[in-house]
């Protein structure tokens, strides 16, 4: 196979993000803000020699998100679950999947992944399993979304309370090759949402 002009062939064993903590030479670290669920860093640094520069950057919780599917009745397919709730900073009304932060210290994230799923869609139970990994933006965020398949879960005997803007959460089931068609329309811009769907076609279809 060949490579365009400058690009360097990677085997496919190599094909893997790679930590390099001392790739970028720090001068100093700036906290320009903290809050509950971030902070704001500005570093200055260097690459390999190069000038010194300012980079500004969130210091977030991790994550988890849930793409939790059942049967459908008519035989179908399968349909999965959907939330839809207000997000302020973008102003829209969203179709997401259940997700939620890692700020319980020391919780896995599997139980985070199940807690997410009662707090905000009101099921319990069944199986999880790791379905993808992203990074929710990483040219300015340190956040990590770990996504799992949930099946066989059941609706819990006590409805969670949620408040806030949360408490507005609708949920509904929609088979899952609708879902996947409103992403490739670009209806469906939830990161989480558009990455679980994609990813579990993409596993579905080889």
């Amino acid at each position: 196979m060949g490579c365009a002009a400058g690009q360097v062939p990677v085997a496919i064993a190599e094909l893997a993000d790679v930590e390099a903590p001392d790739h970028a030479r720090i001068h100093e670290t700036e906290e320009h803000y903290k809050g509950a669920i971030m902070d704001v860093v500005v570093d200055t640094l260097s690459l390999a020699g190069g000038a010194p520069m300012r980079r500004e950057y969130i210091e977030h919780d991790d994550a988890v998100a849930v793409l939790a599917l059942r049967g459908s009745e008519a035989g179908a397919g399968e349909e999965m679950l959907l939330i839809r709730q207000y997000r302020h900073a973008v102003r829209r009304i969203m179709w997401e999947i259940p997700a939620g932060l890692l700020d319980v210290e020391g919780e896995d994230p599997a139980a985070a992944a199940s807690r997410e799923l009662y707090e905000e869609a009101d099921l319990v139970g069944g199986s999880l399993q790791r379905l993808v990994g992203m990074y929710s933006s990483p040219g300015c965020s340190t956040e990590l979304y770990t996504i799992y398949v949930a099946r066989g879960c059941v609706e819990a005997d006590t409805p969670f309370e949620r408040t806030e803007e949360e408490a507005e959460i609708e949920r509904y089931w929609v088979p899952f090759g609708d879902v996947l068609e409103a992403v490739r329309r670009g209806d469906l811009r939830s990161p989480t949402l558009v990455s679980a769907v994609l990813a579990y076609a993409a596993g579905a279809a080889l």
